[in-house]
C-alpha cells in the first residue's frame, strides 16, 4: 500500500469520526429546513467515504477477467468495515438525538457508496441495472439501523439493551451487505454468468463460505463495538458537562444539570425583630401615659411586662435590652405621675 493511501485512509478516518462528533451540535439549528440540508449533506459525504475506502483496498482489475476474490477483497479487511460502521453509528446517533425523520434523511444517503463506482458501472461495463440495484441495497442498510433504533430512541434503554439492538440490526443487514457483494462481482465486470463462471464458483466454494464467515465476524463485530462505543462516549460527554438526556413520546431533548453547589443561593430571610412591636407600643404609650387613668395605666404597664418576659424566653436579641430599659422608664415616668 503506498504512502499516498495510508495519508488517505487517515483522512478519510478523521472525517467520519468528525461527523459523528458534529451531530450534537447540528441538532442545536432550530430551522428544520437548514437542518435537513445539512443532515442529507453530512450523509453523502459520510456514505461516499465508505465507497473511497472500499476502492483504496480494492486491486486494480482487469475488465476481461473476472476474479471475484479480488473485487470483493474489501468486504474482508478491517478498514472499510471500520468506516461503515462509522457511517451507521452516526444514523444511529441521528436517531437517538434527533427526530427519526432526520434519521432517514441521513440514512437515505447511504446510494452515495456506490458513487465512486457508478462510472465504471455506468459507462465502462454498461451495467446500469447494477447500479441501481447497488445504490439501492446500500441505501437500505443504514435506513434498516435507523428504523431499529426509532422507538428505542424515545425511551431510556441501558447498554445491554442497546448492544441487542444493534445485534438485531446487523442480522437483518447483513444479508443486504452480502447482497452487496454479490453486486460489485458483476457490476464491476463487463463479464456476466456463463458455464465458466458456473464451474469456477462451484470449485470455489470453500472460499466463498470462508468469504461469509469473515464478512460475518468482521460486521458484527466491528459495528457493534462503533456503535457501543459510541453511546459510552454519548454518556461520558453529557456526564462531563452536566447535562441529562430527557426522551418521551414528543422527543428528545438536553436540559443542563444545575449541581448543588451551582445553584443560585436563595436570598437571606429578612431578619425578624422580635421585640419592635412591644417597643413601637411601649413608646407610644410613655407619650401619652398622661392621658390616662392610673389603673389602666397600671395594667397596661404589666401587660408589657408580661410579654417581654414571653419573648425574653424565646429570643435573645440586640433590641431585647432596648426593650427592659424602656419598661423601667416607662415605671419610672408611671411613678413620678401617679
Amino acid at each position: 500500500m503506498s504512502l499516498l493511501n495510508i495519508l488517505l485512509m487517515v483522512i478519510i478516518f478523521i472525517i467520519s469520526l468528525a461527523i459523528v462528533i458534529v451531530i450534537p451540535k447540528i441538532k442545536a439549528i432550530e430551522k428544520s429546513t437548514v437542518k435537513t440540508m445539512v443532515y442529507i449533506g453530512l450523509g453523502l459525504v459520510a456514505f461516499t467515504l465508505v465507497g473511497v475506502s472500499f476502492n483504496l483496498w480494492q486491486d486494480p482489475q482487469v475488465s476481461d477477467i473476472l476474479d471475484a476474490s479480488k473485487i470483493v477483497g474489501p468486504y474482508i479487511q478491517f478498514y472499510p468495515t471500520l468506516i461503515l460502521a462509522l457511517a451507521l453509528a452516526a444514523t444511529v446517533l441521528i436517531t437517538y438525538v434527533e427526530r427519526e425523520n432526520y434519521a432517514f434523511y441521513f440514512a437515505g444517503t447511504g446510494f452515495a457508496v456506490l458513487l465512486p463506482d457508478i462510472y465504471q458501472y455506468v459507462f465502462s461495463d454498461g451495467r446500469i441495472d447494477l447500479a441501481l440495484l447497488g445504490c439501492a441495497l446500500w441505501a437500505v442498510i443504514p435506513v434498516v439501523w435507523a428504523f431499529m433504533w426509532r422507538d428505542n430512541s424515545l425511551i431510556e434503554t441501558t447498554m445491554g439493551e442497546k448492544i441487542v439492538t444493534s445485534l438485531k440490526a446487523a442480522f437483518l443487514t447483513y444479508p443486504v451487505y452480502l447482497l452487496t457483494a454479490l453486486i460489485a462481482i458483476f457490476g464491476e465486470s463487463q463479464r456476466g454468468l456463463n458455464t465458466g463462471s458456473l464451474t469456477s464458483i462451484s470449485n470455489s466454494i470453500p472460499n466463498i463460505i470462508m468469504f461469509i464467515l469473515v464478512t460475518i465476524w468482521l460486521f458484527y463485530l466491528v459495528n457493534i463495538i462503533i456503535v457501543s462505543l459510541m453511546f459510552v462516549i454519548h454518556d461520558l460527554v453529557l456526564h462531563l458537562f452536566s447535562y441529562r438526556r430527557v426522551s418521551n413520546m414528543k422527543g428528545v431533548r438536553y436540559e443542563k444539570i444545575v449541581l448543588a453547589s451551582a445553584k443560585a443561593a436563595a436570598p437571606p430571610k429578612p431578619k425578624v425583630n422580635h421585640y419592635a412591636g412591644l417597643i413601637g407600643e411601649m413608646q407610644l404609650f410613655g407619650k401619652h401615659i398622661g392621658d390616662v387613668d392610673r389603673i389602666r395605666a397600671a395594667s397596661t404597664i404589666g401587660r408589657f411586662k408580661s410579654e417581654y418576659q414571653t419573648l425574653a424566653a424565646k429570643y435573645n436579641e440586640d433590641s431585647k435590652g432596648e426593650a427592659e430599659k424602656m419598661i423601667k422608664l416607662i415605671e419610672q415616668e408611671f411613678m413620678q405621675k401617679y
